[in-house]
């Protein structure tokens, strides 16, 4: 096997800054106007921090506000292709590669799915994709994927109309970049909602909130119909071209059956690269709270691994600015799956406080307590005791101010073999954080202290719903609600946890 094919090869840092997922924690792509916009510096730092955690690609979507005639021509879409390159610029410096992942066939802020059978519709996704590809003519990876409402049902479409289509898109990218490569993806029942939607009558491809649920509908028969096809068309696309695919063909990855994907994955392997493209594993993309999902992290790290001849996949984020320490231990489940992430957790906050950091381990999962995709965790704790243990997470926290100091930075990057951690068995070394650990500090005894208030015995839900509001998500007050209105439904999904759940005596998820 190639070295660059070994297990946990390419490590994938995919920074998801879609207009649905605003936040504080989030850099603002979309609306130059308003709060989140990051600098150039900004970027960056994140990328000397990424690289030292060890990752050695950056990966970012066109999102489909983007993917549209007005966007290439507005001082928008001309803003973000400079300010990417410069990420580009910047990220080659530090040895990390560049993804642009696009949807084939999703165009505009009303997110509707172009048709590729009917022919104008395929003439301008041909257009789009072949003028944002000249936007970045120092990409690595173009990467394909079926879509996010989902794909098309239309005029005869089905999972292998994506498949065919997306092989003459990957042939165009690679006129336009002949050095890039290309990552063809599968996601869903497979190769989400291509044939499977349904939308209302008079369906032109438009969003429609109220029928998503019709994309995740798929059966055995589908599936091996699908990978099938793709089988005999991998040949087609250009080389180099990776393959992105899961254990299950499920939102979790989960290889149940009718949904397995590991022998499909291992076919594929015979030929081509294959990563892992599961977005529950870190964050999901809804609550938005410090998390703490590792030990799920490196257990499916560890089915990976034992399943097929996986060279990698993304660690997803949605909030960069907020979850540091998701990212560092992603980055280390690919290299090293067999780590101690309890005690990679203890490594990272020592690194950046000092020996006393290390305490604040034990208090993270009490943040990772709200139902939600890709958080399947369990607490037995009474209300009493939850209130009393984020208490005195805040005062460790408090205690922890200015101990950060100026401890330097260090090289973190990782042996071949994935066996060296960035710390010694002396006393740990700074990591590159961005922004400051003293802003990171900060950021988390917001969390702690909002929680601490709302399992204390008679909180003001209302006023510390609206604290999080402020905190999180102000920036939605200024702009229409989206397509798709995550951001209210996240926050109430939260409150009502603590407001509903904690009035019991235990609090079980």
């Amino acid at each position: 096997m190639k070295p660059d094919h070994q297990f946990g090869a390419r490590r994938v840092y995919y920074n998801n800054f879609a207009a649905h997922l605003l936040n504080a924690y989030n850099p603002n792509m979309l609306y130059p106007d308003l709060p989140y916009r990051w600098s150039d510096a900004d970027w960056r730092g994140l990328i000397e921090m990424i690289a030292a955690f060890g990752f050695n690609v950056f990966e970012f979507w066109l999102v489909p506000r983007l993917f549209c005639r007005n966007a290439l021509e507005s001082e928008l879409g001309r803003e973000f292709t400079r300010q990417l390159n410069v990420v580009i610029e910047h990220a080659h410096k530090r040895d990390v590669k560049v993804e642009m992942l696009c949807s084939l066939a999703t165009v505009g802020p009303d997110w509707r799915t172009f048709c590729p059978n009917v022919k104008a519709e395929w003439e301008e996704l041909r257009f789009l994709w072949s003028a944002w590809a000249q936007r970045f003519p120092e990409l690595d990876i173009a990467g394909i994927f079926p879509g996010d409402p989902g794909g098309c049902s239309r005029n005869g479409c089905t999972a292998e109309t994506y498949i065919d289509k997306s092989v003459e898109i990957a042939g165009l990218i690679k006129e336009k970049l002949p050095r890039a490569e290309i990552e063809f993806h599968t996601w869903g029942p497979p190769f989400f909602a291509w044939g499977i939607i349904q939308g209302p009558p008079g369906w032109q491809g438009e969003f429609a909130q109220a029928d998503q649920h019709t994309a995740w509908v798929g059966n055995r028969q589908r599936t091996e119909r699908s990978m099938i096809h793709l089988l005999k068309r991998l040949p087609d696309f250009p080389e180099p071209t990776s393959v992105a695919i899961n254990l299950g063909f499920n939102a979790d990855g989960d290889p149940k059956e009718g949904e397995d994907g590991r022998p499909w994955a291992r076919e594929i392997a015979k030929s081509h690269r294959i990563l892992t493209w599961n977005f529950s594993l870190t964050e999901g993309e809804n609550a938005i709270v410090p998390h703490f999902r590792f030990e799920r992290l490196f257990a499916q790290r560890r089915k990976e691994r034992e399943a097929a001849p996986y060279s990698g996949g993304i660690c997803f984020t949605m909030t960069p600015l907020l979850n540091q320490l998701s990212l560092y231990e992603a980055a280390h489940s690919f290299t090293n799956p067999d780590a101690d992430w309890r005690e990679l957790a203890g490594d990272f906050f020592e690194a950046i406080f000092g020996p006393a950091g290390r305490d604040a381990v034990d208090f993270l999962p009490l943040f990772e307590v709200v139902p939600d995709w890709g958080n399947y965790a369990e607490l037995d704790l009474s209300r009493e005791e939850y209130h009393a243990r984020m208490t005195r997470f805040v005062s460790l926290l408090e205690d922890l101010k200015g101990s950060e100091g100026n401890r330097g930075m260090v090289d973190a990057s990782l042996s071949p073999d994935g066996s060296h951690s960035a710390f010694g068995a002396s006393a740990a070394p700074t990591l590159p954080l961005h922004p400051s650990p003293e802003a990171y500090r900060q950021e988390v005894l917001f969390f702690a202290g909002l929680v601490a208030d709302l399992t204390a015995p008679a909180p003001d839900i209302d006023r510390l719903r609206q604290r999080y509001w402020d905190r999180v998500y102000a920036i939605y007050d200024q702009l229409p609600e989206h397509v798709d209105p995550r951001p209210h439904a996240a926050t109430d999904r939260l409150i009502q946890f603590f407001q509903e759940k904690m009035r019991n005596t235990t609090t079980r998820q």
